[in-house]
């Protein structure tokens, strides 16, 4: 998966208003657009993937259900999608949708595995930021430590 913290919106569902078809499909349209707060359409950028979104595609249909990302979109149109994540289908069968097909936004495994992702490289900049703070304290302490004179202790005994 990919460090990237996709969009979610609450209750979004709608219908294909064209067909996404088959192997060649990288884009079509919705009848409306997922929205933040009932108005304010999401839209994805293709070359940031923290505005991308996942959709289930015929989500209530085992035999044609698709996982996909928007990867490109504005409003109710869709210009390039990743196709297929769950790895149902062979690259060469994909399912074809045809308009009025349900279009869901759901919590998918995706999600998880991204949120999961973002963790660990977080968690992975979090050690190399202590690592640095380790050895930036130890050399300053050696340094410190060099240049004061050094207290002997002398034991006598009786």
């Amino acid at each position: 998966m990919a460090d990237r913290a996709t969009k979610i919106v609450n209750f979004y569902e709608s219908t294909l208003a064209s067909s996404l078809i088959g192997a060649s499909g990288t884009g079509t349209t919705l009848s409306q657009a997922p929205t933040t707060d009932g108005s304010s359409s999401i839209s994805a950028t293709l070359g940031d993937e923290d505005t991308w979104y996942y959709l289930v595609v015929a989500p209530d249909t085992a035999g044609s259900r698709e996982v996909i990302v928007v990867k490109a979109s504005s409003g109710t149109t869709i210009t390039n999608v990743g196709r297929d994540l769950e790895g149902r289908y062979a690259a060469t069968s994909l399912p074809e949708h045809t308009s009025g097909t349900i279009v869901r936004m759901a919590v998918v495994a995706q999600h998880i595995a991204d949120q999961n992702d973002r963790i660990t490289a977080k968690e992975a900049s979090l050690e190399t930021d202590f690592d640095n703070l380790e050895t930036s304290l130890t050399n300053t302490i050696n340094t410190a430590l060099a240049s004061k004179p050094s207290l002997g202790l002398v034991i006598a005994l009786s």
